[in-house]
């Protein structure tokens, strides 16, 4: 495999999936359309969101299991939706003009790519002993914002205005230079730019139970503790003179760095480059057998990057070696043209480098009209600025419908983030739901808007095929009627 990208994609057609927009509600498909999850998600679902949820159960099946879910999504401000496709897919090369319409594009706009993989989850919930649950997730987050220069460079390579002077190397190699009076600290070069990526695989095992258990309120708490495999990191961030930058990627996309480094890995082998532990943490309550609140912290933890750990240095821009990309496909990395168009400034080797996950905070409340209608919100905070974590708060509201046993709908309301405001849609069929097997097959997305409108669009899918629960257990848990009908 070469590339970061082709990586994700071959993983996803493995498991027969396509994707949604962010993990801000769930990688669940389920939930997905209805613009919240944290109070509602339950089984092997709920892994990852809200681990409280195994402690009561969405029917009277003892066991769920599902292969092969996902969830994707693109959201784009530099590119109108017709051209979104480019970037995984390259198309002719950029005439000059095209650059220059590139540059502008990309200049102060934020790009977010997210994919989220549930290879296999599975679950057990028994009314005393409570639920047990594991799932395996491959989970990938892009984000960049990048000011003028650094996307002037990134397309124009050593024809970008920065550089005043081009040498031709004895090897045929040409060289743009930045002249002594013009020449700048990569921090001032690139004030306000940020980009990010953070790619990993974890192994979660999540435990929840009822607390207290009356007629009118219960209360359920759990925990999750996953294992955690490290594929890649990498982060520039130039904020208020503040320059971040530190980067670990796979060995399979064979980047130089021009520097030695302690964890150099000399080979180009697809493999892990990192291990961490994580924790979650979750409440959830159910009052008068309608309204359930739920409060939950993810994420808590970190990954040591062990394998091709460099640091960056806040150094002069001298030259650079690259023509710059020459199409849309930023996030296709072929040949290493874009991580060489980003080596900016100075790099050090590190023998080993530890970051936090993006740890978030989520806390939502549903409301159980009847067994046909349910309705609810969520609020998401992020707790850190890292890899992989959103910029800003987070809120969604939504409605699930299930007017006939074999067909469940939702529609919600998601805005924040500095990733818009969308309209999630989704839909689940049921060709076998009864008290003994229920096999549930369903797609959402996280902006039906998009398909009517070209500007900032969110390209995303989320879809299952093979969810099954089955199990039939003689009593079921206090409020299971009342949720037969508007399950997860």
């Amino acid at each position: 495999m070469k590339n970061l990208i082709v990586l994700t994609l071959a993983t996803i057609l493995s498991f027969s999936f396509l994707l949604t927009k962010s993990q801000t509600q769930s990688g669940a498909f389920t939930v997905t359309g209805a613009g919240y999850s944290t109070a509602v998600v339950s089984d092997y679902q709920c892994v990852g969101l809200n681990p409280a949820n195994l402690g009561w159960k969405r029917n009277n099946h003892l066991m769920n299991v599902g292969f092969g879910e996902g969830s994707f999504s693109v959201y784009s401000e530099p590119l109108k939706r017709a051209l979104v496709d480019e970037l995984f897919n390259a198309g002719d090369p950029f005439s000059y003009e095209e650059k220059q319409e590139a540059v502008e594009n990309f200049t102060n706009t934020k790009l977010r790519f997210e994919g989220n993989v549930s290879g296999f989850g599975l679950s057990i919930q028994d009314e005393k002993i409570g639920g047990f649950a594991f799932a395996m997730k491959e989970r990938m987050v892009w984000d960049s914002n990048l000011n003028e220069e650094s996307a002037d460079i990134l397309f124009n390579g050593y024809n970008a205005s920065y550089f005043d002077s081009l040498v031709v190397q004895t090897n045929g190699d040409t060289v743009g230079y930045a002249s002594i009076d013009a020449i700048q600290y990569v921090s001032d070069l690139f004030e306000g730019s940020k980009l990010d990526l953070l790619w990993f695989r974890e192994f979660n095992l999540s435990y929840g139970r009822s607390i207290v258990n009356t007629k009118t309120f219960s209360l359920y708490g759990g925990i999750g503790i996953k294992y955690l495999r490290g594929y890649s990191v990498f982060n520039y961030s130039y904020v208020d003179g503040v320059m971040s930058a530190y980067s670990a990627l796979n060995p399979s996309f064979d980047v130089d760095y021009d520097a030695d480094s302690p964890s150099q890995i000399y080979n180009t082998e697809y493999q892990a480059i990192g291990n961490g532990w994580g924790l979650d943490f979750g409440i959830s309550a159910m009052f008068l057998n309608q309204l359930r609140v739920a409060v939950a912290v993810t994420d808590i933890g970190q990954i040591k990057w062990d394998g091709n750990v460099y640091s960056g240095e806040n150094a002069l821009l001298e030259n650079i070696e690259t023509a710059g990309l020459n199409n849309y496909n930023i996030l296709e990395l072929d040949d290493n043209l874009a991580f060489d168009n980003l080596k900016w400034g100075g790099w050090e080797g590190l023998e080993n480098k530890s970051t936090k996950l993006p740890m978030n905070l989520r806390a939502g409340a549903s409301y159980l009209l009847n067994n046909k209608f349910e309705f609810g919100t969520e609020f998401y905070f992020p707790m850190n600025e890292v890899p992989g974590s959103y910029d800003k708060l987070i809120f969604g509201l939504g409605t699930r419908l299930s007017p006939v046993k074999w067909f469940r709908g939702s529609i919600g309301f998601v805005t924040g983030g500095h990733t818009g405001t969308n309209i999630p849609v989704g839909i689940s069929f049921f060709p076998f739901n009864n008290n003994s097997f229920t096999w549930e097959i369903g797609l959402a997305v996280r902006d039906i808007t998009t398909y009517f409108s070209q500007d900032k669009p969110t390209i995303s899918m989320a879809m299952g095929l093979l969810r099954f629960s089955f199990g039939s257990t003689e009593k079921q848990v206090r409020f299971d009627n009342t949720d037969e009908m508007i399950n997860n």
